[in-house]
């Protein structure tokens, strides 16, 4: 969003820094960073409430993994919000492979959260069985791998040889 702002207003002066990629990481990095300290106590402490007992332990795991017993789940919300709030910020989204970033990222995220309701709400160690986690995951995989694809190409660059390029074709989708 600020890179389309400054590319409206024409770069001028210091936001001339928003054309540089190397800028904007370094300034998502930052403002992610911000943003889950300022949020994370706070979130936890609404997981810590809304979970009661939090994510159930089995019982015949390691005894240092009893250590968990009423961690609240679904912490990792709170760094995809930061991530998602950051990203939208500062990177060009007119950019198709931060798209495809933002997908992979917020669907295994979906996944994960689901996981992670189905153990709260049945109260059970258990969640998705891992079958059907995977072939969500694979799905949105690719998903993402056509939409880069579908624009870039099925060429393969063979680094520290210039110019020798290999025209994979349907294999890309298998070798990548």
């Amino acid at each position: 969003m600020l890179y389309w702002l400054a590319e409206w207003l024409g770069f001028p002066g210091v936001l001339n820094l928003i054309r540089y990629l190397s800028f904007r990481s370094g300034a998502a990095v930052a403002t992610a960073l911000i943003i889950g300290l300022w949020i994370g106590p706070r979130f936890i402490l609404m997981l810590r409430m809304r979970q009661g007992k939090g994510q159930p332990i089995r019982d015949d795991g390691p005894q240092s993994h009893l250590a968990k017993k009423g961690t609240p789940t679904m912490g990792g919300l709170m760094i995809l919000i930061s991530l998602m709030i950051s990203a939208l910020l500062w990177m060009d989204l007119s950019n198709r492979f931060v798209w495809a970033c933002i997908f992979v990222t917020g669907g295994f995220a979906a996944v994960g959260f689901l996981d992670d309701l189905d153990k709260v709400t049945k109260a059970s160690h258990r969640g998705i069985p891992g079958r059907i986690r995977l072939l969500i995951e694979f799905i949105i995989a690719g998903v993402a791998v056509t939409l880069i694809v579908s624009r870039t190409g099925t060429d393969l660059y063979l680094p520290f040889l210039s110019g020798i390029v290999l025209e994979l074709g349907p294999l890309y989708y298998l070798l990548r």
